[in-house]
C-alpha cells in the first residue's frame, strides 16, 4: 500500500518538471536504486549527487514520511546545475537529526530509564532530549529561578586582550545551595554544570573542583569579562546531574551505564511517546568557494527537526547574541538559495546562518521554532577587511520565529552582523529571552581609535580587538514585523530591535513591538546602542516595555520619528550619553503613559532635534525634568503638545484613531497596523499566535520582575 501511495505522489509531483531531470526520494527507498518513480533513493545526499549528470534544473521530489539522518547534507563538493527539492505541502516530509529512544522501564517513583547503546558502546553524549516534540529540561537546581553568588576571585595565567585567555576562578556560594552536591563522587561532580547569568549573556562551565561543605567551586578556562564578571549577586543554576532529577520534565544521562533517566510530565505515556535524542549538529551545509559560489537551490515544503548542541570543552564563555554558536543549517559562498514553506525546529543552537559571502538568499514562509539559541544569523560576527565575504541582499520574510533561548538564552531572533542591504519583513518574532532583531556589530564610530569588535584570531578563536574600520552593516531594512514577549525577565540590556555601530541607510519602520521584559535594567523596544549612526526608526508602535519604548545609549544623527511609544513601566523614552554632535532627531512622536518617567536621562543637555511631539499621561502630568511644560517648550519643543492622542482603546491594545485632531497638530502620519506581521492563510496567521498559557505565564513573571 505504501508503494502505491508513493507512486501516486511522485506521479503528481513530476508533471510540472517532466522536461527536466527528476529524481525521487522515499523513506522506503534505497540509494543503490535508480532514483526513478518506482525505485526511489533513500537520502537527499544521493539525490543531489545526480547533479553531476545534469545541466538543466534537477528536481528532487521527496515523499512524505520520516527520514532519520545519519549524516548532514553536505554540498561543499559543488553542483553542476540548479536544484529544486520539494515535498508535499500538506504533509511535509520530516528530516530528523536524531535517534529514537524506546523500551523505557520504571526505576523509582516517577522516574523511568532507557538504555542508549550509542552511549555505552561509542561514548556518545547528548545534551538535548525531546518527548513528543517538547524539549525536556536537563535536571537542574533550583527548579525555578536562581541561586546567587556570594563572591569570587580570579587567578589569571595567560593574558589576553580584554580578559585573560586562561584563568582559574574561585566562586563563593551559599553552602545550603550546594547541598545537592554533598556526597557525590569525583565522577558525579564532573557531570555538574553551572550556568551563570550576566547582564546580556551567560557563562556555563563544568566545575574543575567543588567543595560543597565549604561553599567553594573552582573553574578554569577563559578569564572573566570585565563588563560581565561572575561577581557577588550574579545568578546561577546547576544542571546535568542525577541528584537534581526531581521534577516532571527533567532528564539526566548517565554516561557510565548508558541510561537516560526521565521523569515524565503529566499525561505523557513513554510506551507511545516519540522520544528523540539529537545526534547531528547540522542538517545542511552549503559551502561554496571564492569564485565558485553554490547557487540556485530551492528547498520547499520540508520539515527539519532535532539538531544537537554540545558545550565546548572549557564551557561557553560570555558572547552577546550567542554570536559564534553554530546553526543547524549553515551557508557560505551561497547565492540564490531559498527555503520556502519549510520548518526548522528543536535545535541546540541557531536554526540557520548565512555565514559569509552569501547574497540574494531567501527565507520565506518558514516556521522556525523551539530553538536552543536563536533563529537566523546573517553575516559574520568577526570583522574582515575582505569585502567579498560580506553577506548582501538576503531576505527573511513572512516567517514565524518563536520560542528561543532554551540552551543559550542570549540568542537573537534575527541577527545581522557584518552584512548589508538585507531585509527582515513581515515576520512574527516572539518568545525570546534576548533581543528580537539585532543589526550591526561594531561598538563605536567608524575609523575611531575606540572601536571594539570581534576579530578571528590566528588560533581560530574569536576575541575582542580595537581596530580602525568602517562598519559594513548598512542599508538593512527591518519592516512590518510583529516582535513581542521577549526577555522573560532572564537577561538585561536588550531591545526588541537593537542596533550597534554606524548603520547608514538602515531603516526600522512599521513594526509592532510590545511586552519587553528584562531581568534588571534595559528592557527597551527600540534601542540604538554604542555608535549607532544614520538609523531611521519611524512609524513603529511600541508599548508595554519595562524600560521604555526607545533608548539611545550613544550615537549620531539617527531619526526617531512618527512613532507611538506607550505604557512604558519605568520610563517612556530614554537617553544616556551627551555628545558634541547631533545625537538624534525626535519628532512627530506620540508618548502615552500611565506611570513612570516621561523623558529619562539628560535630554535637556543633549544635542537633540526634538519638536512636534505629543505627550499624554492618563494618571497625572508628563514630566520634563525640573521644568514646566511651557518652560520645556521654550527650551526644546516649541510646537509639542500635551493632549489625548485620540486612540480608540489603547489600554486594551487598540491604537487605531477615534479622532485625528491631536495627531494633526504634530503632523503625525497614521500608519496601517493591519499590514504588520505574517500574511497568507488564516491557518498561518493563527500559527503565529502564542498560546493563552504562554501569555498568562509571561504576565505572572512580569508581576515579579516589575517589582525589582
Amino acid at each position: 500500500m505504501k508503494n502505491v501511495l508513493f507512486t501516486a505522489f511522485f506521479a503528481g509531483m513530476a508533471l510540472c518538471a517532466s522536461a527536466q531531470k527528476t529524481v525521487f526520494v522515499s523513506p522506503t527507498g534505497n540509494d543503490a536504486w535508480a532514483g526513478d518513480r518506482n525505485r526511489p533513493f533513500k537520502t537527499l545526499n544521493r539525490a543531489f549527487a545526480e547533479s553531476e549528470n545534469s545541466r538543466d534544473t534537477l528536481y528532487i521530489q521527496v515523499a512524505s514520511g520520516d527520514y532519520f539522518l545519519e549524516k548532514s547534507l553536505d554540498l561543499s563538493g559543488g553542483l553542476n546545475c540548479p536544484v529544486v527539492v520539494k515535498g508535499n505541502e500538506k504533509n511535509k516530509p520530516r528530516f530528523l537529526g536524531g535517534i529514537k529512544i524506546q523500551q523505557w522501564e520504571k526505576c523509582r517513583d516517577g522516574v523511568y530509564r532507557a538504555f542508549v547503546p550509542e552511549v555505552k558502546r561509542y561514548g556518545y553524549q547528548f545534551e538535548q532530549f525531546f518527548v513528543n516534540g517538547v524539549r525536556a529540561v536537563q535536571a537542574r537546581t533550583p527548579n525555578k529561578d536562581w541561586f546567587y553568588v556570594k563572591g569570587s576571585e580570579e587567578y589569571p595565567y595567560v593574558s589576553g586582550v580584554r580578559s585573560a585567555n586562561y584563568a582559574t576562578q574561585k566562586i563563593v556560594m551559599d553552602k545550603q545551595d550546594l547541598k545537592s552536591l554533598s556526597g557525590l563522587s569525583a565522577d558525579e561532580l564532573a557531570d555538574v554544570r553551572f550556568r551563570f547569568y550576566h547582564k546580556w549573556d551567560i557563562t556555563q562551565k563544568e566545575a574543575a573542583y567543588a567543595c560543597p561543605d565549604s561553599g567553594f567551586v573552582y573553574f578554569h578556562g577563559g578569564g572573566m569579562k570585565p563588563w560581565n564578571p561572575i561577581s557577588k549577586g550574579a545568578r546561577y543554576i546547576m544542571y546535568g546531574y542525577k541528584a537534581a532529577l526531581d521534577a516532571p520534565g527533567e532528564w539526566y544521562l548517565d554516561k557510565a551505564d548508558g541510561y537516560v533517566y526521565y521523569m515524565p510530565r503529566e499525561g505523557e505515556n513513554l510506551e507511545t511517546a516519540e522520544c528523540i535524542v539529537p545526534t547531528l549538529h547540522q542538517w545542511i551545509v552549503v559551502k561554496g568557494h571564492s569564485g565558485a559560489a553554490l547557487k540556485d537551490i530551492r528547498f520547499e515544503n520540508l520539515s527539519f527537526q532535532y539538531a544537537a548542541y554540545s558545550m565546548p570543552k572549557f564551557g561557553d564563555e560570555p558572547m552577546q547574541a550567542a554570536a559564534t554558536v553554530e546553526a543547524a543549517i549553515e551557508l557560505e559562498y551561497a547565492d540564490n538559495v531559498t527555503f520556502a514553506n519549510c520548518e526548522m525546529q528543536h535545535t541546540g543552537g541557531y536554526a540557520l546562518w548565512f555565514k559569509a559571502a552569501c547574497t540574494d538568499n531567501t527565507i520565506d514562509h518558514c516556521y522556525i521554532a523551539d530553538l536552543g539559541a536563536g533563529g537566523i544569523k546573517i553575516g559574520s560576527p568577526w570583522y574582515t577587511s575582505d569585502s567579498t565575504l560580506i553577506c548582501r541582499r538576503n531576505v527573511v520574510n513572512n516567517s514565524i520565529i518563536t520560542h528561543a533561548g532554551s540552551e543559550l538564552p542570549c540568542g537573537v531572533g534575527v541577527a545581522i552582523f557584518h552584512a548589508s542591504d538585507n531585509k527582515v519583513t513581515h515576520n512574527e518574532i516572539s518568545d525570546l529571552r534576548y533581543s528580537g532583531v539585532s543589526v550591526g556589530w561594531i561598538w563605536g564610530y567608524n575609523n575611531s581609535d575606540e572601536i571594539w569588535t570581534n576579530v578571528l584570531m590566528k588560533d581560530g578563536t574569536v576575541d575582542f580587538a580595537q581596530v580602525r574600520l568602517v562598519s559594513p552593516a548598512v542599508r538593512n531594512l527591518i519592516a512590518y514585523n510583529h516582535i513581542h514577549h521577549i526577555g522573560w525577565g532572564e537577561l538585561s540590556d536588550m531591545g526588541a530591535v537593537y542596533t550597534l555601530g554606524e548603520s547608514h541607510g538602515t531603516r526600522i519602520v512599521n513594526n509592532i513591538i510590545h511586552d519587553v521584559l528584562s531581568y534588571d535594567y534595559g528592557g527597551w523596544g527600540l534601542y540604538t546602542d554604542e555608535g549607532s549612526t544614520g538609523v531611521e526608526m519611524s512609524s513603529n508602535l511600541v508599548y508595554r516595555c519595562k524600560s521604555g519604548g526607545f533608548h539611545q545609549h550613544y550615537g549620531k544623527e539617527n531619526r526617531i520619528e512618527n512613532n507611538i511609544f506607550a505604557f512604558g513601566h519605568y520610563y517612556q523614552v530614554q537617553y544616556t550619553r551627551v555628545e558634541n554632535h547631533l545625537s538624534f532627531h525626535f519628532r512627530h512622536n506620540i508618548i502615552l503613559q500611565d506611570q513612570g518617567e516621561t523623558l529619562a536621562g539628560p535630554w535637556e543637555n543633549g544635542k537633540i532635534d526634538m519638536d512636534y511631539n505629543l505627550y499624554w499621561h492618563l494618571n497625572g502630568k508628563p514630566q520634563f525634568g525640573k521644568h514646566t511644560f511651557q518652560e520645556w517648550k521654550k527650551l526644546k519643543e516649541k510646537h509639542s503638545v500635551i493632549m489625548s492622542p485620540g486612540f480608540k482603546d489603547a489600554q486594551n491594545d487598540d491604537y487605531s484613531f477615534a479622532s485625528l485632531k491631536a495627531a494633526r497638530k504634530i503632523h503625525f502620519k497614521p500608519f496601517d497596523l493591519s499590514k504588520v506581521g505574517v500574511y497568507g492563510s488564516a491557518e498561518w496567521k493563527e500559527k503565529a499566535k502564542m498560546s493563552v498559557q504562554q501569555l498568562d505565564l509571561f504576565k505572572e513573571i512580569a508581576k515579579v520582575r516589575l517589582k525589582k
